[in-house]
């Protein structure tokens, strides 16, 4: 790297890298987890490939909103859907037996049952 304002930064990681390699390994795993399928995603599936734009102002607009899709898309996968059903238990009158499940959904019309509602059914 060319002389940065961070140059020391870079400096104390590469000597901390070099000296002690269990170090290295464990912070290369982790990078492998966290950083590089980010960039993988970017570049094969959000056209970071190439900046076709000109200008740096343009080219930060690019990069903004391809990070900026990815972090939606992450959130998306985050967000818990409520369920469309509602499930409730009901009681049957005992002393009836049923003949098959089919006669069972005309009683109950068409509500679900509940797993002891099934042993009840069963056992008669």
């Amino acid at each position: 790297m060319d002389n940065s304002i961070h140059k020391e930064h870079y400096d104390r990681m590469h000597e901390k890298l070099t000296q002690n390699k269990s170090y290295a390994k464990r912070m290369v795993r982790i990078r492998s987890k966290t950083v590089e399928p980010v960039i993988g995603t970017l570049v094969n599936f959000l056209n970071m490939k190439r900046v076709n734009t000109r200008g740096i102002k343009a080219s930060n607009k690019h990069v903004l909103m391809a990070s900026l899709v990815y972090n939606l898309q992450k959130y998306l996968r985050f967000i818990v859907k409520k369920p469309s059903i509602l499930a409730q238990a009901i009681a049957l009158p005992e002393g009836i037996i049923y003949a098959s499940l089919k006669s069972v959904s005309v009683v109950i019309n068409n509500s679900v049952l509940s797993a002891s509602s099934l042993r009840m059914l069963c056992k008669n």
